[in-house]
């Protein structure tokens, strides 16, 4: 239930929806997946207004659109990694935090609200169609070897502003990206079939001392004891 509508449809793996402020909402869930988990991320209005006022517009003129069970890849990203700095203890340091929030609120506005801003400038050379095609690339091939000159030439532009631009769009490095990726992706494994190890599930990916360092660093566990603290 939105505002005093009532909405239902099938919510997967990153999923969101955008609640303006001046709605109320209550969800309903069922036949959850095991190990699944939702993210709920506040921006203070004064937050927003702060943002949406650097670009010379009164904030009283703004208003976020409601999406449900939309998905995006970006603020996906951005706050998974939010989540996994508040769960180990902002290891990055709040500057990251900040800096993300902040990015995450110019999306919004971008994205989301019913001021139409042009992407270019946010996002440099890397276009909503350019980036969505990186992303859905990467997806596809975790279990692949990729280097900046693939995902540049996917882009439309050069190896080296590539990754700039990358940074920019998604908030993180291509690297940083890839990895939060690839230990989603074993986290569900280890979660949804007990039959394979941790050595094969890390096999698809990388290899598995590797897969362990990052499976420590994000999700704060190593993939057995997290394979074992969630089965419980």
């Amino acid at each position: 239930m939105v505002g005093h509508r009532s909405l239902s449809g099938r919510s997967g793996p990153g999923s969101m929806n955008v609640i303006p402020a001046h709605l109320t909402a209550r969800w309903e869930a069922s036949a959850m997946p095991q190990g699944s988990r939702t993210m709920t991320f506040f921006v203070p209005e004064a937050f927003l207004a702060r943002v949406v006022e650097q670009y010379g517009i009164d904030s009283r003129k703004i208003e976020i659109i409601q999406q449900f069970l939309t998905h995006d890849p970006v603020m996906e990203s951005v706050l998974t990694r939010l989540a996994i700095e508040a769960q180990t203890g902002s290891p990055s340091g709040e500057l990251y935090a900040e800096s993300a929030c902040e990015f995450l609120a110019h999306h919004l506005i971008h994205a989301y609200s019913s001021r139409s801003m042009p992407l270019p400038r946010w996002f440099g050379r890397l276009s909503g169609r350019h980036l969505q095609a990186v992303l859905d690339y990467i997806e596809e091939r975790l279990a692949e070897p990729l280097t900046y000159s693939q995902l540049a030439q996917l882009a439309g532009v050069s190896p080296r502003h590539f990754e700039r631009a990358f940074r920019q769009a998604v908030g993180v490095p291509v690297h940083a990206y890839m990895t939060e990726r690839r230990v989603a992706a074993s986290r569900r494994l280890l979660l949804d079939d007990p039959t394979l190890t941790v050595e094969s599930i890390a096999a698809r990916f990388s290899n598995s001392s590797h897969l362990a360092l990052a499976f420590r660093r994000h999700t704060g566990h190593s993939p057995v004891a997290f394979r074992r603290l969630h089965s419980r």
